[in-house]
């Protein structure tokens, strides 16, 4: 099975790279590129991607903002959080969003391939850089509703 996938972020220059990374995978195909959360918004129903990677810091509309307008609109999407910083509140946030999975921008290809395929299959995966093992173990970074 091909998985579809959606990339979302600013960076013009790592959004091509990935791109053009991604695209040598027999099982992934690149559906959309968008620069930001009102993008993600737009095109998701065109695209139907099996898989959004979202941008976390996008300028306007937030990829933490986006994940959670897109999951109201669309619950079954799945979404995988990038960053380039080690932030775990921003981790918890994007998983509280409704994010299966994050991935650090530095990581090795093959890290962000995995993260793919697991969110694909509805699976959980967080980056080893981050140093936790569980969801659960964001839950003292989560903000409190207010």
């Amino acid at each position: 099975m091909t998985l579809r996938l959606m990339l979302a972020d600013d960076h013009t220059a790592f959004r091509e790279a990935l791109c053009l990374f991604l695209e040598l995978q027999a099982d992934i195909r690149v559906v959309s590129e968008v620069t930001d959360g009102h993008g993600v918004l737009r095109e998701f129903t065109p695209s139907q991607p099996d898989v959004v990677c979202m941008d976390v810091n996008m300028q306007g509309f937030s990829g933490i903002q986006a994940t959670r307008e897109l999951l109201r609109q669309h619950a079954n999407a799945r979404v995988i959080g990038l960053s380039a910083h080690v932030d775990l509140r921003r981790v918890a946030e994007m998983l509280g969003a409704g994010a299966l999975g994050y991935v650090v921008k530095g990581s090795p290809g093959a890290e962000l391939l995995a993260a793919i395929r697991a969110v694909g299959r509805g699976e959980v995966y967080l980056s080893p850089e981050l140093g936790i093992a569980s969801v659960a173990d964001l839950a003292r970074y989560a903000i409190p509703p207010g």
